[in-house]
Protein backbone atom coordinates (compact mmCIF):
# COMPACT_ATOMS: atom_id res chain seq x y z
CA UNK A 1 0.00 0.00 0.00
CA UNK A 2 1.45 3.21 -0.71
CA UNK A 3 -1.31 5.30 0.58
CA UNK A 4 -2.90 4.63 4.09
CA UNK A 5 -7.00 4.76 3.78
CA UNK A 6 -8.07 7.80 3.84
CA UNK A 7 -11.28 10.49 3.48
CA UNK A 8 -9.64 13.48 2.68
CA UNK A 9 -9.52 12.78 -1.31
CA UNK A 10 -12.93 15.52 -1.77
CA UNK A 11 -13.41 18.65 -1.04
CA UNK A 12 -17.29 18.89 0.51
CA UNK A 13 -18.16 20.73 -2.75
CA UNK A 14 -17.30 16.95 -4.44
CA UNK A 15 -14.21 17.88 -6.10
CA UNK A 16 -11.16 16.07 -5.70
CA UNK A 17 -8.77 17.28 -3.54
CA UNK A 18 -5.69 18.25 -4.89
CA UNK A 19 -3.81 18.43 -1.70
CA UNK A 20 -5.22 14.97 -0.56
CA UNK A 21 -1.85 11.81 -0.45
CA UNK A 22 -4.01 9.86 -2.22
CA UNK A 23 -4.81 12.19 -4.97
CA UNK A 24 -0.90 13.71 -5.36
CA UNK A 25 -0.12 9.77 -5.30
CA UNK A 26 -2.15 8.91 -8.13
CA UNK A 27 -1.53 11.52 -10.24
CA UNK A 28 2.83 10.79 -9.73
CA UNK A 29 2.55 6.92 -10.07
CA UNK A 30 3.43 5.90 -14.33
CA UNK A 31 2.78 2.57 -15.82
CA UNK A 32 5.69 0.89 -17.20
CA UNK A 33 7.01 -2.43 -17.71
CA UNK A 34 5.78 -6.12 -16.62
CA UNK A 35 2.60 -6.57 -14.75
CA UNK A 36 1.93 -8.97 -11.57
CA UNK A 37 -1.29 -8.42 -9.84
CA UNK A 38 -1.79 -10.96 -7.64
CA UNK A 39 0.42 -9.48 -4.19
CA UNK A 40 -1.70 -5.96 -4.91
CA UNK A 41 -4.84 -7.39 -4.07
CA UNK A 42 -3.70 -9.82 -1.61
CA UNK A 43 -2.35 -6.21 -0.23
CA UNK A 44 -4.98 -4.44 -0.51
CA UNK A 45 -7.56 -7.56 1.20
CA UNK A 46 -5.13 -7.27 4.06
CA UNK A 47 -5.38 -3.41 4.51
CA UNK A 48 -9.67 -4.17 4.43
CA UNK A 49 -8.63 -6.53 7.16
CA UNK A 50 -6.78 -4.89 9.47
CA UNK A 51 -8.55 -1.66 8.85
CA UNK A 52 -11.59 -2.19 7.38
CA UNK A 53 -15.20 -1.07 8.91
CA UNK A 54 -16.64 -4.23 10.29
CA UNK A 55 -20.56 -2.96 9.53
CA UNK A 56 -20.08 -2.41 5.88
CA UNK A 57 -18.81 -4.66 3.13
CA UNK A 58 -15.21 -4.85 1.74
CA UNK A 59 -14.38 -3.30 -1.65
CA UNK A 60 -11.95 -3.71 -4.01
CA UNK A 61 -11.49 -1.08 -7.29
CA UNK A 62 -8.30 -2.92 -9.31
CA UNK A 63 -6.94 -0.99 -12.57
CA UNK A 64 -4.87 -3.01 -14.65
CA UNK A 65 -3.56 -3.04 -18.09
CA UNK A 66 -4.20 -7.08 -18.72
CA UNK A 67 -2.27 -10.41 -18.06
CA UNK A 68 -0.12 -10.74 -14.79
CA UNK A 69 2.75 -11.72 -17.02
CA UNK A 70 5.56 -12.27 -14.20
CA UNK A 71 5.55 -12.85 -10.38
CA UNK A 72 8.16 -11.09 -7.62
CA UNK A 73 11.67 -12.61 -7.93
CA UNK A 74 11.91 -13.37 -4.15
CA UNK A 75 9.65 -16.03 -4.49
CA UNK A 76 10.92 -19.42 -6.05
CA UNK A 77 10.82 -20.34 -9.98
CA UNK A 78 8.14 -22.81 -8.57
CA UNK A 79 5.95 -20.57 -6.56
CA UNK A 80 2.46 -20.38 -8.48
CA UNK A 81 2.97 -16.53 -7.67
CA UNK A 82 5.83 -17.17 -10.71
CA UNK A 83 4.36 -20.04 -12.45
CA UNK A 84 0.60 -19.19 -12.99
CA UNK A 85 0.51 -15.38 -11.98
CA UNK A 86 -2.62 -14.60 -13.52
CA UNK A 87 -4.54 -17.52 -12.15
CA UNK A 88 -2.91 -16.43 -8.39
CA UNK A 89 -4.20 -13.06 -8.68
CA UNK A 90 -8.00 -15.01 -9.36
CA UNK A 91 -7.99 -16.19 -5.45
CA UNK A 92 -10.28 -14.31 -3.54
CA UNK A 93 -12.60 -14.38 -0.25
CA UNK A 94 -15.70 -12.33 0.49
CA UNK A 95 -14.76 -9.11 -0.87
CA UNK A 96 -16.47 -7.33 -3.73
CA UNK A 97 -14.51 -6.71 -6.58
CA UNK A 98 -14.88 -4.20 -9.78
CA UNK A 99 -12.10 -4.55 -12.47
CA UNK A 100 -11.25 -2.57 -15.28
CA UNK A 101 -8.93 -3.47 -18.15
CA UNK A 102 -7.39 -0.14 -19.58
CA UNK A 103 -6.76 0.11 -23.36
CA UNK A 104 -3.40 0.77 -22.94
CA UNK A 105 -1.49 -0.82 -26.12
CA UNK A 106 0.03 -3.67 -24.17
CA UNK A 107 -3.34 -4.55 -23.07
CA UNK A 108 -4.56 -4.23 -26.53
CA UNK A 109 -1.71 -6.69 -27.44
CA UNK A 110 -3.22 -9.31 -24.58
CA UNK A 111 -6.21 -10.00 -26.96
CA UNK A 112 -9.47 -11.89 -25.15
CA UNK A 113 -8.49 -15.07 -26.27
CA UNK A 114 -4.98 -15.18 -26.42
CA UNK A 115 -4.13 -17.44 -23.18
CA UNK A 116 -1.92 -16.46 -20.49
CA UNK A 117 1.40 -17.32 -20.38
CA UNK A 118 3.87 -18.49 -17.41
CA UNK A 119 6.71 -15.88 -17.74
CA UNK A 120 9.39 -19.18 -16.18
CA UNK A 121 7.94 -21.55 -18.77
CA UNK A 122 6.98 -19.85 -21.71
CA UNK A 123 4.09 -21.86 -21.83
CA UNK A 124 0.23 -21.51 -21.29
CA UNK A 125 -0.82 -21.50 -17.37
CA UNK A 126 -2.36 -24.42 -16.82
CA UNK A 127 -4.86 -24.96 -16.32
CA UNK A 128 -5.67 -22.86 -19.94
CA UNK A 129 -6.95 -19.56 -18.88
CA UNK A 130 -7.26 -16.46 -20.92
CA UNK A 131 -6.58 -12.73 -20.09
CA UNK A 132 -10.04 -11.78 -19.95
CA UNK A 133 -10.91 -14.89 -18.15
CA UNK A 134 -8.67 -14.13 -15.54
CA UNK A 135 -9.10 -10.68 -15.39
CA UNK A 136 -13.08 -11.15 -15.17
CA UNK A 137 -12.73 -13.70 -12.50
CA UNK A 138 -10.58 -11.22 -9.97
CA UNK A 139 -14.27 -8.98 -10.77
CA UNK A 140 -16.93 -10.81 -7.99
CA UNK A 141 -19.00 -11.25 -11.40
CA UNK A 142 -18.85 -10.24 -15.04
CA UNK A 143 -21.12 -7.87 -14.31
CA UNK A 144 -18.08 -5.75 -12.14
CA UNK A 145 -15.57 -6.53 -15.11
CA UNK A 146 -15.21 -3.23 -17.72
CA UNK A 147 -13.01 -4.19 -20.76
CA UNK A 148 -10.37 -1.91 -22.24
CA UNK A 149 -12.35 1.49 -21.62
CA UNK A 150 -10.85 4.32 -23.19
CA UNK A 151 -9.74 7.14 -20.74
CA UNK A 152 -12.74 8.86 -21.38
CA UNK A 153 -14.80 6.30 -20.14
CA UNK A 154 -13.05 5.47 -16.73
CA UNK A 155 -14.30 8.72 -15.19
CA UNK A 156 -17.93 7.12 -16.23
CA UNK A 157 -17.12 3.46 -14.68
CA UNK A 158 -15.68 4.99 -10.97
CA UNK A 159 -18.61 7.18 -11.26
CA UNK A 160 -20.99 4.24 -11.72
CA UNK A 161 -18.73 2.17 -9.47
CA UNK A 162 -19.10 4.51 -7.04
CA UNK A 163 -22.75 4.68 -6.88
CA UNK A 164 -23.22 0.97 -6.68
CA UNK A 165 -21.00 0.64 -3.50
CA UNK A 166 -23.07 3.74 -1.86
CA UNK A 167 -26.09 2.83 -2.81
CA UNK A 168 -26.52 0.16 -5.10
CA UNK A 169 -26.52 -3.42 -5.30
CA UNK A 170 -23.33 -3.24 -3.25
CA UNK A 171 -25.11 -1.36 -0.57
CA UNK A 172 -22.64 -1.06 1.98
CA UNK A 173 -24.70 0.87 4.03
CA UNK A 174 -26.50 -2.23 5.17
CA UNK A 175 -25.35 -5.51 3.76
CA UNK A 176 -22.14 -6.83 4.38
CA UNK A 177 -22.38 -9.70 2.22
CA UNK A 178 -21.08 -9.31 -0.90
Amino acid sequence: MIVPMSQDYKLSSGALNTNSDLIKTIDCVKGAGNTAYANSIEAAQAELDRNGRADVADVIVFLSDGAANIGPTYYPTTSPYRTKPCHQGVTRRGTRRYEARSSTRSAMRSRTTRAAASPIRGLPESPLITVTDALTSIATNPGNFYNQPTPGQLNTIYTQIAADIGTGTSALTSDTTP
